[in-house]
């Protein structure tokens, strides 16, 4: 049954000004039926976060909350609950701290495609995050500045030194510094994963297709793109409500497991989302020189180049259709232009066929391949503190609370547990038979970046 036009813009509301705050859907507001999870996501997600059960609201669940007093899982005790969490990527790794797993994290691990080319220095590449002008909680410790460089040699990386500022003082690290070359890509890894989460994470995927999934659900009944780009959609809004006080808000896991504070996390978030538009593509990010293991390049530009195939069939299939329903997306893209906070708004505007279907190539991108890599590989890197911890305190500080900063780690062992293993409807099982081919097809560029098999068809948990 298809929606009623009349009501659509009633039920699916903005949360709160236009142009001013980030243009999702109301949390405040109850969901609309059609955007409620499925039986089947909330089974696939009880047995996927099985180990963190005692600290979830297993709400009307009562099969999952008999099992885990079954099984034990609710009187495990211990100095901290992350000893019981199953083995993530670094801890079964024996060079995590070398430099050569440093560099290839930094290629291919949870937030990718930071790497900038560099002129007229030793370095080839660096990656830096400016996280001064942020608000930090006292007894914080996250560098004002942290930039690490590489080499390159002979198509492979190599890290060169770290340069941070921390407390008014400038370091510079080498390989050869033993232990303060340790600290130091410990606190690049720490500035690097607050960033991942609110700029990879949360705002290039979540809060990004939030503006396009609101502005479609509100407008989109009978123009053909709804078949295309609503199984992409599926679970969004839903997490996205949810995450407003699960992961940011004073409450939220990133102020309170990271040392910025509530402030602090939205002001990346805001700068984040007012840079992205629909106009892009991976190549813009992709490095230029030929690098070995750089799986991730190889990989997104590998979905981009099947999704334009695939989007290009269905408009071809579909064109007099979608110019009949043309007044639809009109109003979709008023939608997107009015409640955009992006700095040149008007660039949202979708004039003609071809920025249509170039805007729904780069939702696909983002709702199966982006946001797959960047939540499925959280567990990777964050599962283990002792590797990368989303927040660092000085323990001469007098706020320094060692129960709180162990109550910290667990949270953030057991959320990006939860967060890496919902594989809800991979594209591989669950999509439409033309993608799944084209997935198949072109798996050998995609893998070993990423297994087929994590590539999610949206963005659902």
């Amino acid at each position: 049954m298809s929606p009623s036009s009349s009501n659509l813009k009633e039920r699916f509301k903005y949360y709160g000004k236009p142009g001013k705050d980030f243009p999702r859907f109301d949390p405040d507001l109850p969901l609309p039926e059609e955007v409620e999870p499925t039986a089947r996501y909330e089974a696939h997600l009880g047995l996927r976060v099985f180990p963190t059960l005692p600290l979830l609201p297993l709400g009307k669940c009562q099969l999952f909350s008999g099992l885990a007093k079954k099984f034990g899982v609710r009187s495990m005790t211990g100095p901290s609950f992350r000893q019981w969490m199953p083995s993530n990527l670094s801890r079964l790794r024996y060079d995590k701290f070398s430099d050569e797993y440093f560099v290839e994290r930094r290629l291919n691990g949870f937030n990718p495609g930071k790497l900038n080319p560099v002129e007229g220095k030793e370095w080839q590449y660096a990656v830096n995050y400016k996280t001064g002008r942020y608000e930090v909680e006292p007894g914080g410790v996250l560098p004002e500045y942290i930039e690490a460089r590489f080499l390159l040699r002979d198509r492979a990386l190599h890290v060169h030194s770290i340069d941070y500022d921390l407390k008014k003082q400038a370091f510079t690290y080498y390989p050869t510094d033993g232990g303060k070359w340790q600290k130091a890509k410990y606190y690049f890894r720490s500035a690097e994963y607050v960033f991942q989460e609110i700029q990879s994470h949360l705002g290039r995927t979540h809060m990004n297709m939030d503006q396009y999934a609101m502005a479609f659900y509100r407008n989109v009944i009978k123009n053909p793109i709804r078949e295309l780009l609503l199984p992409h959609f599926e679970g969004l809004i839903h997490i996205d409500k949810k995450g407003a006080s699960l992961i940011i808000g004073d409450q939220g896991f990133i102020p309170t497991a990271s040392v910025l504070t509530a402030t602090g996390v939205d002001g990346i978030l805001a700068e984040e989302i007012a840079q992205l538009d629909y106009h892009w593509s991976p190549d813009e990010r992709a490095l230029p020189d030929p690098i070995d293991n750089n799986h991730f390049d190889r990989a997104s530009s590998a979905m981009w180049e099947l999704l334009e195939k695939y989007v290009s069939e269905f408009f071809a299939n579909n064109k007099q259709e979608i110019k009949t329903y043309w007044n639809e997306i009109e109003e979709m893209s008023k939608d997107l232009v009015t409640h955009s906070v992006f700095k040149q708004p008007k660039k949202l505007a979708i004039k003609n066929q071809e920025d249509l279907q170039q805007l729904c190539v780069y939702i696909l991108y983002h709702c199966t391949f982006f946001h797959s890599w960047v939540n499925n590989k959280q567990y990777e890197d964050g599962g283990d503190v002792e590797y990368a911890s989303i927040g660092l305190w000085d323990k001469d500080d007098p706020n320094y609370d060692p129960k709180k900063v162990e109550e910290r780690y667990d949270a953030q062992v057991k959320l990006m547990w939860s967060l890496a293993n919902v594989h809800y409807n991979p594209v591989i099982e669950y999509g439409p038979p033309p993608l799944k081919e084209l997935l198949w097809e072109y798996r050998d560029r995609i893998e070993p970046g990423i297994p087929l098999g994590w590539i999610m068809m949206s963005i659902n948990i």
